[in-house]
């Protein structure tokens, strides 16, 4: 998994309460101490006063005095007498800091003084106490506002997801002591140990086996009861790293020797924790930005190229106008048309529409493979239905997931205003007869390309009078949509058909694209639209 051996990087000052080395010396000051204690003596100057530490040595003391240690084993919260001393213990709670140590004989009044000294020195002990407490507590904020400053400069200001987990460690071990180190993050595999220090066989094994998820749960802990787990181990700190509601994995530190870890290093390690998980969500968030940028980059790309694709110009051929309109539903297409010459002396002129059946990349893949495909095989066969055949056989081989595409190929003779025609499972165009003013559909004459290999396709061909026309169209024209989900349907684009008659193919376009924009409305397009019109003159 990873060096089991691997050393410390760092290591900080262990972390403190407020009850950690609390001292006479660092509660009391010693010449204030004095000038209590000789007031005392001089309202009594028989009795020789002194502060004991909790070691027995003298803190201060009157001059009369002459003893140098005293003994304050065993001294517990009552007044002793032991020997010619008066011991009057000093606490703060069950922590023994020393003792009030009076002898000497002394009138029965002055007793009272002893015990009003007690009281004053607890007094004074406990309100020194408190101060100690505003002072740690001030300077556990400093230490957070200090740690989270230095974190925003060095965590805060990356985006490398691989750096971040080693600065987190580092910014651990700095403030608070650790024997081992271990910050993990959370994937779809488990859990990944990211970076560590200090890992001995021991955690090793533990980071390698499956783990309780009592562990590593979502909320700070201190674990202390480690014999089955972690005999070697006095305590565990565990933090998660959470962004929002959102688990992204946790840092674990160990403790072998000294103190177990405090509830100001769980709170450090919180702080640090909290800010380390904006910063791999900040990177998290940055690379999936940098992602779409390429993405939509990428898509830009393949729209440059689909575009470059499609025909910029429609066809001249005497005798006949053409209109084209190709408009993705998003930025790359699985629609397109074609235009392009070829076939005998003087040329037949192709027309291509197609739709690919699936939408994105894949589509758009796909489809400038069927372009070159069909361009190809039209050009090269015997005849138009032998070349959509042979287009076929190849789109088959490279054809994956399905995917296929649904083309109407055509051929128009300018010199017999003949269209000779392949219907490979698309929408029906619709041819406009003007002496009889009606519609007739170019139906079905094979099934969808890329769909069965050894299909042998066929074609017809159809004459067209003067003012003829006929409108090539996709699915994305009848099949889209309103704001109440009705389908534009065939019914209504033969409607604007009908109600064109005379129109030229940009006309007739425009009038179409009009009807489509007031149908749609603000409802986004689902499908491609292509449209092509061609018309004899």
């Amino acid at each position: 998994m990873f060096d089991a051996h691997q050393t410390p990087r760092a290591q900080g000052c262990p972390g403190m309460t407020t009850n950690d080395h609390l001292t006479l010396q660092r509660l009391l000051d010693r010449r204030d101490a004095a000038t209590l204690l000789n007031a005392i003596h001089a309202s009594a100057p028989h009795i020789a006063l002194a502060l004991a530490r909790a070691d027995g040595t003298i803190f201060v003391s009157t001059e009369n005095w002459d003893a140098a240690q005293i003994d304050l084993t065993g001294l517990r919260d009552q007044i002793e007498t032991r020997e010619q001393f008066r011991l009057y213990p000093l606490r703060a709670d069950a922590h023994l800091l020393g003792a009030l140590v009076a002898c000497g004989a002394s009138p029965t009044q002055n007793f009272s003084l002893e015990h009003a000294l007690h009281t004053g020195l607890t007094t004074i002990l406990a309100h020194a106490r408190a101060r100690r407490e505003v002072a740690h507590e001030a300077l556990e904020r400093y230490r957070e506002i200090n740690l989270m400053y230095r974190v925003s400069e060095t965590i805060g200001a990356s985006f490398d997801a691989n750096a971040i987990p080693q600065m987190i460690l580092d910014e651990s071990q700095r403030v608070i002591h650790a024997d081992a180190g271990v910050v993990m993050l959370a994937s779809d595999a488990g859990w990944q140990v990211k970076a560590c220090a200090g890992v001995d066989n021991e955690l090793n094994d533990l980071l390698s086996a499956p783990i309780s998820q009592t562990w590593f749960a979502d909320k700070p802990a201190i674990i202390t009861d480690l014999r089955d787990a972690l005999p070697t181990y006095r305590a565990i700190l565990w933090s998660p790293l959470q962004a929002q509601d959102h688990f992204l994995g946790g840092i674990l530190l160990g403790r072998k020797d000294g103190a177990v870890f405090t509830a100001s290093d769980e709170k450090l390690l919180s702080a640090l924790a909290r800010q380390a998980a904006v910063a791999l969500e900040n990177t998290r968030l940055h690379q999936a930005e940098l992602d779409k940028q390429r993405m939509q980059h990428e898509l830009q790309l393949a729209y440059d190229v689909q575009a470059s694709l499609i025909p910029g110009a429609t066809p001249e051929l005497s005798g006949w106008d053409f209109a084209a309109y190709w408009q993705p539903a998003r930025e790359v297409a699985g629609d397109f048309y074609d235009f392009f010459a070829g076939g005998t002396t003087p040329p037949l002129q192709n027309i291509v529409i197609a739709d690919v059946s699936d939408k994105g990349m894949h589509a758009a893949l796909f489809m400038a493979l069927t372009r070159s495909t069909v361009r190809a095989s039209a050009l090269s066969a015997p005849s138009l239905a032998e070349g959509i055949t042979q287009a076929n056989r190849l789109l088959c081989a490279d054809a994956t997931g399905g995917m296929f595409v649904t083309l109407f190929c055509a051929q128009i003779d300018p010199r017999k205003n003949e269209i000779t025609y392949v219907n490979a499972g698309h929408n029906p165009p619709l041819i406009y007869r003007a002496r009889d003013r009606e519609l007739i559909e170019l139906t079905r004459t094979g099934i969808m390309l890329g769909f069965m290999e050894g299909f042998a396709f066929q074609q017809r061909a159809v004459a067209l009078a003067e003012n003829d026309f006929i409108l090539f169209y996709t699915d994305g024209v009848t099949e889209a949509l309103n704001a109440h989900e009705e389908q534009f349907g065939e019914a209504r684009l033969r409607a604007v058909m009908l109600d064109h008659p005379h129109a030229s193919p940009g006309d007739l376009l425009a009038a179409l694209q009009n009807a489509l924009r007031e149908f749609i409305g603000d409802t986004a397009p689902f499908d491609d639209i292509t449209i092509v019109i061609a018309k004899l003159l």
